[in-house]
């Protein structure tokens, strides 16, 4: 039946080769149009099932929330500079209000400025309530000591998490403005801007209103977006657009090195660059095998209308991937390269024969049908073990690998249709057109491989010891294959010198905070403050944000009232200020020493417990007390106060009229005794944690650490699933894909060699044909591993792919072998290896090419599968060309003992 099928397409192809091109050419219009409307969506939470929890709840945060996933804009540089750059920048991109509804990169000041006081815990209230009991130069500093002493040196807790080493941070920063602020006030011989005190006043108070990180070298805004990171037209362009006036604002500020980063540029960035990769690795892939082709066959048209016939395949494909899954993700979005690389194949097998037999001089119509004979079967074969390998894929849960089976499975079908059915009318439309513009006989020359011929006869002659040595070889590289690992950083697939990338490893540093964040949503406020309280404590978290933050519970805040009503009645009562006397003189420079004690204590506990940004902060202040050089900015101010007392003195208490009032007033503000509740929450703090229907609270829960580190991931993962079976968000994603992707391989590549053996078996009607064509697959299978691991390659995310890949892929060897083989008969395994074992050689050369072609691509997951399929089909192809001819020499010498 398969045979008078394929001599009647050769028949067609023959004499009504217009008309089949005709009516290729109609399909190939239509699946074109429909292949306009593929879209790309890179993000690995699309490779998940999207049916599953985790993804069901990502999504609906991303519907319920503005600020569920914020543009990251992030510069380094100087402290005046990165300020400078913020304000700038910050009007610019909000000035983009069709796409940003706002800039976020001040704290919340007002609100702050407003309710501060009932915002601090009630320990915290109760150290502090002293400093506000008298604001006289000499009272207020000891009793800043004494809060200094009380929250951060008796308490060996203080700086314990880090939200209280954050606090620290703050406080301490808050103290060196403070010192540098009386510093400048000594030396100046003119009436100081009162503004100085002022801003020293409101940084000892309520900070640093930038988010800029506790070394001032790095800052961060925020613009929160109108569309969602699902818009992936929009994400392109206006990270785009930001990135352009990033870059035009920066340009101002030597040395300031800015981008953004985060979930929307590392969207965009994958994006642009699988779509440059699709394009440029496909052209590269096709260039080269046309030039592999043209030089083997030592022609020009013949390749040239292959790689027209595989195009037609491609066009098939890509309309028909339109219709069935609609977009191309991670794993799909190199499916053309794949398919250049699997469809040509199709292509050699048939040009091979047709131009062996036109060489010997058959007619057009007679070549024809002798190509597709005897290629055709191993054609087909090899099409739908290849197409069936990969649509086993389907079963997977993970919606990439399910999507890729669909895709790579009906492209295998769509090019094995064109090469049956395309490329046997174009031959023949060629021939017939060479043939009457030669006067003479038109003459086709095959090229040959002789050497291939003699080298399977050869093998076949010493099978024993050849077998022998394959086994040694595959036992070492068994044993190579079973130490692979597996690289869990999803940042290594991305391409290499990305700003987004370098920003987020700087981010990650500086705040000890990554965007790679856990999201959580809570029914009430309640909830979400016992989601945010249990995060809190858990030391592998950095930072969590919530609106339990900014709205305190009812007892929490009735238990801070009285305490803020005798902060009021203290600030109220006493506002005369005594100015500094010189018999106070040595009284204070006690207290600016104990400062500095205080200071020199806390360092020594934040270098015991390991708080680096804590110590580096106290040494901001004092200096290092190791080295010689040592410099303190409190021994320094002492020093330039004692030069002079009398006149430093009047200069103290000249910083005290314009710093006390000024303290005084902010306190007061800060110290509203009416209850916090959601009304009192500004617009752009609910737009952060209240959803669309203020029904839902989001809480965000930042780990201190990267967490592509395996052990890390699968810790914060297990400790975000105790909190809240619900959890979501990238790194929570990625760690259950990892599994997902894992238990489907295993699935696919078992269910893959079922479904492989059943054709073969179904195919060669012979069990023994069937094992034979499996063994080289097997061998080829440990070899790729095994050499991987030699070269030092790990298996990723997407390279992982490769495994049930190469089963589909590395069968098609075999099957044309054993296809021909079976067709010459017994004794002609040099004709089989002449001919077939060309065809083989340059089917294996090209697929090398194709998947080679994919390290030029600028996303590194690509590359990695490339690689891995580079070897993996080299390994396969010598696998046939060593094992088979020694598997049928011992075979054929077993078959002529049994007659003798």
């Amino acid at each position: 039946m398969r045979e008078n099928l394929l001599k009647r397409i050769a028949r067609v192809a023959e004499k009504r080769a217009g008309t089949m091109l005709l009516i290729a050419l109609i399909f190939t219009f239509i699946a074109a149009g429909l292949a306009s409307n593929l879209e790309l969506t890179m993000h690995f939470k699309n490779l998940m099932p999207q049916s599953h929890l985790m993804v069901k709840e990502f999504n609906q945060v991303i519907d319920d929330y503005s600020t569920a996933s914020m543009i990251i804009i992030a510069a380094k540089g100087q402290e005046g500079d990165l300020k400078e750059f913020a304000d700038e920048i910050a009007g610019k991109v909000a000035s983009l209000d069709k796409y940003v509804k706002r800039v976020d990169y001040k704290i919340e000041r007002n609100f702050i400025l407003e309710h501060g006081l009932k915002l601090q815990k009630e320990k915290d209230l109760k150290n502090s309530q002293d400093l506000y009991k008298n604001l006289g130069l000499l009272p207020w500093l000891r009793h800043l000591n004494e809060n200094f002493e009380k929250t951060w040196v008796q308490d060996e807790a203080s700086i314990s998490t880090k939200e209280k080493e954050n606090n620290a941070v703050m406080f301490l920063d808050g103290i060196k403005y403070w010192l540098q602020t009386l510093d400048q006030y000594t030396e100046m011989n003119s009436s100081p801007d009162t503004r100085l005190a002022q801003f020293a006043a409101e940084r000892l108070i309520i900070g640093d209103e930038y988010m800029i990180s506790p070394d001032k070298d790095m800052i961060l805004l925020f613009a929160q977006p109108t569309f969602t990171i699902n818009e992936m037209d929009k994400v392109i362009k206006v990270e785009n657009t930001i990135d352009a006036l990033i870059a035009d604002v920066a340009a101002k500020y030597p040395g300031l090195f800015a981008g953004t980063t985060g979930m929307f540029a590392l969207a965009r960035d994958e994006t642009v660059a699988a779509s440059e990769d699709m394009y440029i690795t496909s052209l590269l892939a096709l260039v080269l095998i046309l030039a592999l082709f043209i030089i083997s066959f030592r022609m020009w048209v013949a390749p040239i209308l292959a790689g027209i016939s595989l195009t037609i395949g491609i066009i098939w494909a890509a309309g028909f991937a339109a219709i069935t899954v609609g977009s191309l993700n991670i794993m799909t979005s190199m499916f053309s390269v794949i398919l250049i690389g699997l469809g040509v194949d199709f292509s050699i097998h048939i040009i091979s024969v047709y131009t062996e037999k036109r060489a010997e001089g058959n007619t057009i119509g007679a070549a024809l049908e002798l190509a597709l004979i005897k290629s055709g079967s191993g054609i087909i074969t090899g099409g739908f073990t290849t197409a069936f390998a990969f649509l086993t894929l389907m079963i997977s849960e993970s919606a990439g690998m399910s999507e890729f089976g669909i895709v790579a499975g009906s492209g295998v079908i769509f090019c094995m249709l064109a090469a049956i059915l395309v490329l046997p009318a174009m031959l023949s439309f060629r021939d017939r057109i060479l043939t009457k513009l030669h006067k003479k006989k038109f003459i086709v020359r095959s090229p040959e491989f002789k050497i291939l011929g003699s080298l399977g006869e050869n093998i076949s002659k010493q099978p024993v010891t050849v077998l022998l040595a394959c086994l040694l070889v595959t036992a070492l590289l068994f044993y190579s294959a079973l130490q692979i690992t597996f690289d869990y950083n999803y940042l290594n697939m991305e391409p290499i010198g990305l700003t987004s990338i370098k920003l987020q490893h700087e981010m990650e540093n500086k705040f000890d905070v990554t965007p790679d964040f856990a999201i959580v949503t809570a029914e009430s406020i309640e909830k979400a403050r016992e989601i945010t309280k249990s995060a809190k404590d858990l030391k592998m978290i950095g930072m969590v944000t919530s609106i339990s933050e900014y709205i305190p519970s009812t007892e929490e805040q009735n238990k801070r009232l009285p305490i803020i009503h005798e902060i009021r009645k203290s600030l109220r009562k006493n506002q005369t200020i005594i100015p500094l006397s010189q018999s106070d003189f040595d009284a204070y420079i006690d207290e600016l020493y104990r400062v500095e004690d205080n200071i020199i204590e806390l360092a020594q506990l934040a270098f015991l417990g390991g708080q680096d940004k804590v110590d580096k902060k106290c040494k901001e202040i004092i200096g290092d007390l190791e080295s010689e050089n040592n410099e303190s900015l409190v021994a320094n101010l002492v020093q330039k106060i004692k030069a002079d007392p009398v006149r430093n003195v009047a200069k103290l208490n000249s910083f005290n009229t314009h710093f006390a009032p000024h303290f005084r007033k902010l306190a007061l503000g800060m110290a509203t005794t009416t209850p916090i509740t959601i009304d009192d929450i500004p617009e752009d703090i609910k737009d952060r944690f209240v959803s669309h229907d203020g029904k839902k609270f989001l809480v965000t829960i930042y780990p201190k650490e990267q967490v592509w580190n395996l052990e890390f991931l699968e810790r914060f993962t297990q400790q975000m699933q105790k909190l809240d079976p619900r959890v979501t968000g990238v790194a929570p994603i990625f760690y259950i894909l990892i599994d997902i992707i894992a238990q489907d391989g295993k699935k696919a590549a078992a269910l893959t060699i079922v479904v492989v053996f059943v054709i073969l078996l179904l195919d060669f009607r012979k069990i023994h044909y069937a094992i034979l064509a499996m063994i080289p697959l097997i061998i080829g299978a440990i070899w790729m591993l095994g050499t991987m691991h030699l070269f030092g390659l790990q298996l990723t995310m997407v390279n992982l792919m490769g495994l049930p890949l190469i089963i589909g892929i590395g069968i098609d060897d075999g099957v044309h072998i054993l296809h021909r083989y079976r067709v010459e008969g017994a004794g002609k395994i040099r004709t089989v290896f002449s001919s077939t074992g060309k065809a083989v050689l340059l089917t294996s050369l090209t697929t090398m090419l194709a998947f080679g072609s994919l390290v030029f691509a600028t996303y590194r997951g690509l590359g990695s599968l490339g690689i891995a399929l580079f070897i993996g089909v080299g390994a396969c192809f010598l696998s046939s060309i060593i094992i088979l001819p020694a598997l049928l020499g011992l075979i054929e010498k077993n078959n002529v003992r049994a007659n003798n």
